[in-house]
């Protein structure tokens, strides 16, 4: 109960008080990954607060563990989070795969550049996740000068990486988040050929 209270108060404040629009429709699958780019402010987390209740999505995040160590923590974990170690190498991929499986209806949140900062490139879990799991990506673009969240089309990932990100990036363009100078470009690192 308190998690709707929470993402509709978020919604109240980011829709009707500080002017944010969703655009866009709900993806209809039951499984999903909403990738949401770019990520450049604290505000972000309330607009996907804002945009699971527009969409009444059951939403689940990846979000840096850190976080979940706090006073905070155990509301983060109740609004969907899934704690990450960015600090160390895991089995992420796999994890997130299995606890999708497990689930009859789930909208993974993804912020690719793992970080409110500038970076060079995004992070790449994303995509196997969302093959491993098997999910449609649907993009969603904070657009911080115009105030809007929109819900790009579906992209099934086919198994290449550079053309799928490619695609993304069309949609994403130049778009400008909450901090323009902080968005990043939308691209993933070249993969090394095997020796």
């Amino acid at each position: 109960m308190i998690i709707k209270f929470l993402c509709a108060l978020a919604h109240i404040l980011c829709c009707r008080i500080l002017g944010w629009q969703i655009i866009g429709d709900r993806p209809p699958e039951k499984k999903v990954m909403i990738l949401g780019a770019p990520h450049t402010s604290n505000l972000d987390f309330f607009l996907t607060l804002a945009l699971i209740h527009h969409y009444q999505l059951p939403l689940r995040y990846l979000i840096k563990d850190s976080v979940f160590k706090g006073p905070i923590g155990p509301l983060v974990k109740s609004l969907g989070g899934v704690p990450v170690d960015r600090k160390k190498a895991n089995n992420l991929v796999e994890t997130m795969v299995a606890a999708i499986d497990t689930q009859e209806e789930i909208a993974l949140g993804v912020l690719p550049e793992g970080t409110r900062k500038y970076v060079d490139y995004w992070k790449s879990g994303f995509y196997w996740i969302a093959q491993g799991a098997e999910l449609p990506i649907y993009p969603v673009r904070v657009d911080g000068p115009a105030k809007t969240l929109e819900v790009g089309p579906r992209l099934t990932v086919s198994g290449d990486i550079e053309a799928d990100v490619a695609l993304l990036a069309q949609f994403f363009g130049d778009t400008k988040g909450v901090n323009p100078e902080k968005s990043s470009p939308v691209r993933v690192k070249p993969r090394q050929p095997a020796s």
